[in-house]
């Protein structure tokens, strides 16, 4: 088991994506026998070029224990969900 950070921007004001996604994470490391160790919400701020002609984003970040292969599919999924503007995987 590998301890990850992962960090994702939303769109301002898009609540229900962005709580669909939370519930989606904690479940799939549910599922996969991992643990979300941590889960803050860093709230809105601007970046530092627009994503999507957009200037600012809403942050979320994690702090996941998982398996490798676990990673890997969790990162397909997030590839797919064309709601997120960027997410970063991280191996603490």
């Amino acid at each position: 088991m590998n301890t990850y950070e992962l960090t994702i921007l939303f769109a301002d004001g898009d609540d229900q994506n962005r709580e669909r996604v939370i519930k989606m994470i904690e479940s799939f490391a549910k599922k996969a026998k991992g643990e979300v160790n941590k889960q803050e919400s860093w709230g809105s701020k601007h970046l530092a070029y627009p994503i999507k002609k957009m200037g600012s984003a809403v942050y979320e970040h994690f702090l996941l224990t998982l398996d490798g292969r676990a990673q890997v599919e969790l990162e397909k999924t997030l590839k797919l969900d064309e709601s997120l503007l960027r997410y970063m995987f991280v191996r603490v």
